[in-house]
């Protein structure tokens, strides 16, 4: 099976307050792409491509030759950043796998575990779900309440005040059947709150087809680095499991 991997990393990352493109902070010394791209690596992709945008050259110039490029000139959601990748991926069959750039801390068991259900389901798509005390901010997980399956995932600025309830957030990370997911994404729309394309819609997108889920036992995998606050919280993780 082809396997490619596809890192969004095109935020400027205003909140970080910094000249630095938000990927390229550092955590243990490297920068948070870093991280990703050396545990994609020791799994084994056939392409490996960065998402890039504000201030983009300095990505290129840290990672090199070692991965592909698409540039993403305009920010306007997350699936319009995976399609910025459609005139290199589309039409290939294998696995992609969807990694926002921003979670060095995740493992690269966590990676190769969605890779595994992927292929084993033959599902058009996995998602990798968190369960957060206060999911402020996130994306909640929708379910069918008979079977347990996932049935769609609601951005916060657009949730009721019941699915704000929702513990098991969406962590933006995914797996897909490389077909299925350029044959979905035109269909995408952007009738949100933010009038972005959210990646988070490819669920309704696929609908009809399987969708899984992998839901992480230990949430500081995917915490969220947007402000210094808490690029400290994750380097002070990343030292404890380095012990």
């Amino acid at each position: 099976m082809n396997r490619f991997a596809l890192i969004l990393a095109a935020g400027k990352g205003t909140r970080m307050k910094s000249e630095l493109p938000k990927v390229m902070h550092p955590i243990g010394g490297k920068p948070m792409v870093e991280h990703l791209v050396s545990k994609l690596e020791r799994i084994g992709f056939d392409e490996i491509i960065v998402v890039v945008g504000h201030k983009g050259e300095m990505i290129k110039e840290h990672l090199g030759e070692r991965v592909g490029y698409v540039e993403q000139a305009v920010q306007l959601g997350t699936a319009h950043a995976v399609r910025q990748a459609e005139f290199m991926l589309k039409g290939k069959q294998g696995a992609t796998l969807v990694l926002t750039g921003d979670t060095p801390l995740i493992k690269k068991n966590t990676m190769e575990r969605l890779l595994q259900v992927q292929q084993s389901s033959q599902s058009a798509g996995v998602v990798l779900t968190a369960v957060q005390e206060n999911p402020t901010g996130y994306g909640r997980i929708l379910r069918d309440r008979a079977t347990g399956s996932v049935m769609g995932i609601v951005e916060e600025k657009d949730a009721t005040a019941e699915q704000k309830e929702i513990q098991e957030v969406n962590t933006g990370i995914f797996c897909f059947d490389n077909e299925s997911l350029f044959e979905a994404l035109p269909r995408i729309g952007q009738e949100n709150a933010q009038g972005e394309y959210y990646l988070t819609d490819i669920i309704e997108a696929m609908k009809g087809k399987r969708f899984d889920s992998v839901t992480l036992d230990d949430a500081k995998e995917v915490m969220g680095i947007n402000d210094r606050e808490q690029l400290a919280e994750a380097e002070k993780v990343f030292t404890e499991r380095a012990e």
